[in-house]
């Protein structure tokens, strides 16, 4: 019986980072703008499952659109999936490999660029950064705040 008692505030922990983990991603939902050198970079995200957002990024520069990004994030087997496709490319898979206070981390290990991508959200304040695994060389950071 006292080892129950040991194990319960474990138990509580565990489930309190699966709560909080679960909410996370809510966090994301709604419209994110903000610079992006000399552009405007927007993005949004919607829910569109009890365990799926969809998103989707837009950059512009001078009035025309330079770059979109459709996004998903999901939950499948107990992990976070990040996917994403740009223009005519096909759908790059990141695994998320942290989580904590509203922040996300993703990592595709076999992927050119980026290979982690991460996202923090705090009050109205989403900072987000694509770079490679080791952070060392092109890195490219976003702090956008929320429109919508």
């Amino acid at each position: 019986m006292l080892s129950l008692f040991a194990a319960t505030p474990m138990l509580l922990a565990a489930q309190d980072h699966v709560h909080t983990e679960l909410r996370m991603p809510h966090l994301l939902v709604g419209t994110w703008e903000g610079a992006l050198g000399d552009a405007r970079y927007r993005e949004e995200w919607m829910p569109a499952g009890p365990f799926t957002f969809e998103g989707f990024a837009r950059t512009l520069e001078h009035g025309q659109v330079t770059s979109e990004e459709r996004m998903r994030l999901t939950r499948f087997a107990d992990q976070w999936f990040f996917m994403a496709s740009t223009g005519s490319s096909g759908v790059t898979s990141f695994v998320q490999v942290a989580a904590h206070e509203g922040t996300w981390v993703f990592e595709n290990r076999e992927h050119d660029f980026p290979q982690r991508i991460g996202y923090s959200v705090q009050a109205d304040t989403l900072r987000a950064y694509i770079a490679h695994l080791d952070d060392q060389g092109q890195r490219v950071d976003f702090v956008l705040t929320r429109s919508k």
